[in-house]
């Protein structure tokens, strides 16, 4: 196992474990349970210690290898226009007359900084540093299984066992899309703007829902599923021949 992988793993050990203990606190000391809107104000905290950590492993180990110069693929077009279709919905459709505005900010930061933490750990890191050792295609994998179990500790949240379940199933094929993004563009940006931006309207859509953020939350699930699994495909086609990575066109 090279440093980096260690490095990511103990990221990860360290997300989990702080993220872990914020669902903990959150649903058993302090009564919010899994997705009441209100726990932010609980994991909030843990959510900028979790991330703080991702941040200073990716910049001792990793710099430099997640935000190249951005290259242009589709998929930045289509989480371009996803994002900003849902937050110009939200923001002119939603109903705030009575809502908690102190909480939607802290929606609103927490999201984004979750955008920018799983983000730095799961593309920038376990991907990275599984991609260095074992090629693009088991990197993709290895990121997006381990993103997908990261969401089961909802449970400790006090979330259903069918809806935790469900959900990571549905992260990992997401971050199965996420890290093709960021092999394809050689940068984070794209993911983390889409990535915080679809936690943000999922939260917000508890406290001022919006009908049209929900039926395009749902298009868009299904539009990430079929691709997922037309990544996976390929990517299983691939390892059977014994490609590890994308074969490079070279310029005539």
């Amino acid at each position: 196992m090279t440093k980096r992988q260690k490095m990511a793993l103990v990221a990860t050990v360290l997300y989990l474990t702080i993220m872990t203990i914020g669902m903990y606190v959150m649903s058993h000391e302090s009564n919010y349970k899994y997705p009441d809107p209100q726990m932010m104000n609980i994991l909030i905290y843990f959510v900028f210690f979790a991330v703080a950590s991702s941040i200073v492993i990716y910049w001792l180990f990793f710099r430099g290898t997640a935000f190249k110069k951005m290259k242009f693929n589709l998929w930045i077009l289509e989480f371009l226009i996803f994002a900003v279709v849902v937050v110009l919905a939200q923001i002119f459709l939603g109903n705030y007359k009575n809502a908690d505005m102190h909480l939607i900010w802290i929606i609103v930061a927490t999201t984004l900084m979750v955008g920018i933490g799983e983000e730095m750990l799961f593309r920038g890191l376990i991907f990275t540093a599984f991609k260095e050792k074992y090629g693009v295609y088991i990197g993709i994998l290895v990121s997006a299984g381990i993103f997908g179990f990261l969401h089961g500790t909802n449970i400790v949240g006090g979330a259903a066992i069918g809806a935790t379940l469900f959900q990571m199933l549905s992260a990992g094929l997401s971050g199965i899309v996420a890290a093709w993004v960021f092999y394809k563009t050689e940068s984070l940006i794209p993911t983390i703007f889409y990535h915080a931006i679809w936690d943000m309207s999922e939260l917000l859509g508890t406290v001022a829902p919006v009908k049209t953020v929900g039926i395009l939350s749902s298009i868009q699930i299904s539009f990430e599923t079929v691709a997922a699994i037309v990544i996976i495909a390929y990517i299983i086609k691939k390892l059977k021949s014994g490609e590890r990575n994308p074969k490079v066109k070279l310029a005539k």
